[in-house]
């Protein structure tokens, strides 16, 4: 029996009607063609991981030396926002195998990134990889449109009055998403049998064990070793702990939904399993870059900014999604296609903010006269 089950989709066709895919992916085989190590990571992306794992292990030393709360507390986010900024860089990118390109050493690497911040990567990889990837704002499909209730998104969600006000209490309800992430998601999904087009059958016990070693470990890394190691009491250490989720969620929310949720993309159902579109063209208008050409935003969001790039080559590593956006972007004018979307991330934090107002309200039960009722 496998574990993990799809629901048969597909879309109506691969590529667009002007083989626009085609054409990208020529012009991207020959870019990979010329280098050394094909889609897998460069010398670029193994410099990049170097200079993030020092950062990492300095903050953590002024972590495990700090004397002072204000000295724990800065220390604390610092390392809390590298170790999140490795995640989305190298833990994505091995999620994908597509670091070393071996995907053993790829999966090692990526579990390890994810379970030392207390995370699961076991079933995450798995929504990541065979859901979302593959049907990205289908809503019926997309495990990652599954939010919670008290965020509407999706027109099977249940609707509540409250909803009308989620893009203001959206953003305090984020503050609390990495937390939530840790310490209740996934035991959530570890239970849940039904997840976009996935269904889970049973969960390996070994992945069980994993689990709560993986939480425990989290724990001793961020609370218990500061606690013995630090002059600083319980309350100082979880005071800056909690801060530290505030903020790196706020953080982590927008960068996630940005890419995805903002009023510049769309959504989609299927019908009779079949998407009504070309699997190109969907990945391309559900999906939205940021920063594209700046070199800061790559080096910290790792090919969440150049995201179209991403999920047409989700087997390349973001080291090459610059070259490939350039690839996208030259083959869209070539064939007058207004496909290719970008903003900054500030607007965009402002777009999903705006899709969640007009949603709320769009899909609010219209409330019936007294005479109609009267009339019925």
């Amino acid at each position: 029996m496998k574990a993990v089950k799809k629901t048969k989709l597909k879309y109506k066709s691969k590529d667009s009607t002007e083989q626009v895919y085609r054409q990208i992916r020529a012009k991207a085989d020959k870019y990979f063609a010329s280098q050394k190590r094909g889609k897998a990571g460069n010398v670029a992306l193994f410099l990049k991981m170097t200079v993030q794992f020092l950062m990492l292990f300095v903050a953590y030393a002024y972590v495990l030396t700090s004397e002072t709360i204000f000295g724990f507390f800065f220390s604390s986010l610092a390392f809390g926002f590298i170790f999140l900024v490795l995640g989305i860089n190298i833990g994505h990118d091995a999620a994908h195998h597509c670091v070393t390109g071996n995907a053993k050493i790829d999966d090692k690497i990526f579990k390890g990134i994810f379970g030392f911040q207390g995370l699961s990567g076991y079933l995450w990889q798995i929504r990541h990889n065979q859901s979302h990837h593959i049907f990205p704002n289908v809503y019926d499909a997309d495990s990652d449109v599954e939010l919670t209730s008290l965020i509407l998104l999706s027109p099977n969600q249940k609707v509540y009055r409250f909803h009308k006000y989620q893009h203001l209490y959206a953003p305090i309800l984020y503050m609390f998403f990495s937390l939530a992430w840790v310490f209740f998601e996934d035991f959530k999904l570890f239970t849940k049998k039904e997840q976009g087009n996935l269904h889970i059958e049973k969960i390996p016990a070994i992945e069980w064990v994993k689990l709560f070693t993986y939480k425990f470990i989290y724990i001793a890394i961020f609370i218990a070793l500061p606690l013995y190691l630090t002059p600083l009491s319980l309350s100082s250490i979880l005071i800056s702990f909690l801060f530290m989720h505030f903020v790196l969620s706020i953080f982590l929310s927008f960068t996630f939904f940005i890419s995805h949720h903002v009023n510049e993309v769309t959504y989609a159902e299927s019908h009779n399993s079949v998407v009504e579109d070309s699997w190109v063209h969907h990945q391309v208008i559900t999906t939205i870059d940021f920063n594209a050409d700046n070199y800061l935003a790559h080096f910290i969001f790792g090919g969440f900014n150049t995201h179209i790039a991403h999920h047409l080559f989700p087997e390349a590593s973001h080291i090459h999604y610059p070259a490939l956006t350039e690839i996208i972007k030259e083959t869209f004018a070539e064939h007058s296609l207004p496909w290719y979307k970008s903003y900054t991330f500030l607007k965009g934090v402002r777009s999903h903010l705006s899709l969640l107002k007009r949603i709320g309200r769009e899909r609010q039960p219209k409330r019936e006269s007294v005479s109609a009722i009267l009339a019925a």
